[in-house]
């Protein structure tokens, strides 16, 4: 039988097909398959980035003599390499005359499981840049089919594709799972059963569940602010689709915003993410925004605060294909060494087997480079659950 190591692409591969097994955020991710950053290596690292777009919306008028031209409100966004993850283990004889089937249940399964949890838990914590927020009661997050059936109405008005995802932390899979109409055949039919007998929780109202170790729940429950305002248009200078700020007046005295805060504008269908605190928003107030203003936003309409005065934590999250945006680019070959680069499907990961004539050690070193940044806040909605 010929050395594993004659071919250093195939235990590469190996790597990788376990990488992506184990993946859970990263495949309902979108990524440019075809980018530079997967086709070759170009000394990337960890700051680099490439910059998105994301178009705003326009307002459809009766045309009667002339057209009212509207200006292109674009945004852009970027995406910045921020991870260079490495698992690096010491390798002896004994593994390295391994068959490729023997090495990959002893070393690169779980090695590639842990870097997997790794790169999860970085794609979570880019959810929490969602803007929309569907906040219920306490104890009252997925307790019931209606509460789902509001969480999914909510995520609906930040107009998703029909392709949906809803993450889930492990506290509200144990609640679903243990929910009698999720798990009974007599509501859910076949879907029913199964979740019973093997606890997968499939489909749901036309979303995709998945549970996940790696979803960001805060340890410590986010205070909400308190204002309650209008909007203040100043005769159509202000609140413009592509403006960072939101201007308000008509405020109940001495409320907060905080930052964080998602605020809803009556008339509006997503909400906008307040990016800076203010202390007492009495007067005419510029409250500063997370992302630009992306459509019509109506002349002295009312603004809350979504669960104004309440503490809550998030515990999963609704999102589509076009929401988060992750790549994985190459990362280059060293020479003099034994090494592979392979990607599929826009995932990527280098394998490099050295000898230390210093240490008289010879390391396995699996790493990739990754960068990740929500592509489309206004597609996630955020599942939040009182706690006061």
């Amino acid at each position: 039988m010929a050395n594993i190591w004659e071919h250093p692409s195939v235990v590469a591969a190996e790597a990788l097909s376990h990488l992506e097994d184990a993946l859970i955020l990263a495949p309902l991710c979108a990524m440019d398959k075809t980018s530079e950053f997967t086709t070759r290596s170009n000394g990337w690292k960890v700051g680099d980035s490439v910059s998105f777009r994301t178009n705003g919306e326009y307002e459809v008028k009766d045309f009667t003599t002339t057209i009212d031209v509207q200006d292109i409100a674009n945004s852009s966004r970027n995406l910045t390499i921020e991870k260079h993850l490495d698992v690096s283990v010491e390798v002896t004889a004994r593994e390295l005359a391994l068959d490729l089937d023997s090495f990959s249940d002893q070393v690169l399964k779980d090695a590639m499981y842990r870097l997997a949890a790794k790169v999860d838990g970085y794609l979570g914590e880019k959810i929490l840049q969602g803007a929309g927020l569907y906040l219920a009661g306490t104890g009252a997050l997925f307790g019931s089919a209606a509460d789902v059936s509001q969480a999914r109405k909510t995520a609906i008005l930040q107009q998703l594709n029909s392709n949906r995802y809803c993450v889930l932390d492990r506290d509200l899979e144990a609640t679903l799972l243990g929910s009698t109409w999720y798990n009974q055949d007599q509501t859910r039919g076949a879907d029913g059963t199964d979740t019973l007998k093997t606890g997968r929780m499939g489909p749901l109202m036309g979303m995709d569940l998945y549970a996940s170790d790696s979803f960001p729940t805060n340890s410590t429950a986010f205070s909400a602010g308190t204002m309650v305002c209008l909007t203040n248009n100043s005769s159509g200078t202000k609140n413009l689709i592509g403006d960072t700020a939101l201007t308000v007046d008509g405020q109940t005295a001495s409320r907060v915003v905080e930052a964080g805060d998602r605020v809803y504008v009556a008339g509006v269908r997503r909400p906008l993410k307040v990016k800076t605190a203010i202390a007492d928003t009495t007067s005419t107030t510029s409250v500063e925004l997370v992302d630009p203003i992306t459509e019509i936003i109506p002349d002295n309409a009312a603004v809350t605060v979504i669960g104004s005065g309440k503490d809550h934590i998030y515990h999963g999250a609704i999102f589509d294909s076009k929401s988060l945006g992750v790549a994985f680019p190459m990362l280059d070959l060293p020479e003099s060494e034994t090494a592979a680069t392979i990607s599929n499907g826009g995932i990527g990961i280098r394998m490099v087997k050295a000898y230390n004539i210093t240490t008289k050690k010879t390391t396995l070193s699996l790493d990739l480079l990754c960068g990740a940044f929500a592509l489309d806040p206004r597609r996630i909605t955020l599942l939040g659950e009182q706690t006061t």
